[in-house]
């Protein structure tokens, strides 16, 4: 009996250490394409992560495959992926004020984003927290810009124009650009390149980066030289899966995560200069925006935000985020 008794203390023991050695599988989704910045730097994150827990997180990376940003949320909620990366319009579902940061003309420079994200990471943190995920790491992706068939210059030249939109995910957007006298038409974006050929549309707001690898600056090329707003997303993951990790390797995985998103952000403001050069070399025009018609696009969009506020964010967020701006544009005068 007490062979027995002892056997089984053994058989349970055994089976404890066994289960407290099995990896963490962490899955985690991102709309990005695989071999592309953002596909490395996930790579790399996923690497160091293993490292650091000695083995025991393993992160697996599905590159697109998702029908929209909703989906992969909604594929992280039921458990089917732990952790993901997401634009500005992805968090937006968590937490509706995340876009306010990428409104046209609002934020100006990469200083002042980074100034802002400073001061404003930990209330956003907080408030997708509260909605079951962690915000590892922000993603910047640069900045946006009008691609178009002719040249814009004025808002009138792009009043005249049909401009691509993911509507299906961002019907705020759509709604705000057509309170302002614009036309977005809904495109999803393996379709864009088809729908600039045909002239289902005329118009994109892009990254220099996107658009080259998607080829858009075929058709659409005219680019007006202005950055309209900072691209921005963040990294991810499940309550769930974060709770599993042990606490003492917590900081040091978000360490590692911090900086590769760094890294990230330096390479991307390389990266995008280098694109454009090669789509001149390609035939893109660039161009110049004098400043009369750049002061009208930001009366213009500021217009936009005052009309926008109930519906893509409150009144209340736009107020500080307002007012860090222009303690910023005060101390760097």
């Amino acid at each position: 009996m007490r062979k027995r008794i002892l056997l089984l203390f053994i058989v349970i023991l055994f089976s404890a250490g066994s289960l407290a050695a099995r990896p963490i599988l962490i899955k985690l989704g991102s709309a990005a394409p695989d071999n592309s910045i953002w596909a490395d730097s996930l790579k790399k994150m996923a690497a160091e992560w293993t490292r650091i827990s000695d083995g025991q997180i393993q992160v697996k990376i599905y590159f697109a495959g998702f029908q929209d940003e909703a989906d992969l949320i909604r594929k992280m909620k039921f458990n089917q992926l732990q952790a993901g990366i997401l634009t500005g319009i992805g968090l937006q579902q968590l937490y509706p004020n995340v876009l306010a940061l990428s409104m046209p003309f609002l934020i100006q420079s990469d200083e002042e984003f980074s100034y802002v994200l400073d001061q404003m990471e930990e209330t956003m943190k907080e408030e997708i927290s509260k909605t079951g995920f962690e915000l590892l790491a922000w993603a910047k992706a640069g900045w946006v810009y009008f691609y178009t068939k002719e040249p814009v210059i004025y808002p009138s030249d792009l009043r005249r124009m049909k401009i691509a939109s993911s509507g299906t995910e961002a019907q705020d957007l759509m709604n705000a650009m057509k309170n302002i006298g614009f036309h977005p038409v809904s495109v999803a974006t393996g379709e864009v390149l088809s729908a600039l050929t045909s002239g289902m549309v005329e118009a994109i707001y892009s990254t220099p980066l996107m658009t080259g690898a998607m080829q858009w600056f075929g058709p659409a090329d005219n680019m007006a030289d202005m950055k309209v707003a900072p691209f921005l997303g963040g990294i991810l993951i499940s309550d769930r899966v974060w709770r599993q990790i042990p606490d003492d390797i917590k900081p040091e995985l978000l360490e590692v995560t911090e900086q590769i998103g760094e890294e990230l952000d330096r390479e991307i403001e390389r990266l995008e200069g280098e694109a454009t050069e090669q789509m001149k070399g390609y035939g893109l025009r660039v161009n110049p925006v004098p400043e009369d018609a750049r002061e009208e696009w930001e009366e213009l969009f500021e217009e936009s935000r005052r009309q926008s506020g109930r519906t893509m964010y409150s009144e209340e967020f736009m107020d500080r985020l307002q007012d860090v701006i222009s303690e910023y544009r005060r101390r760097n005068q």
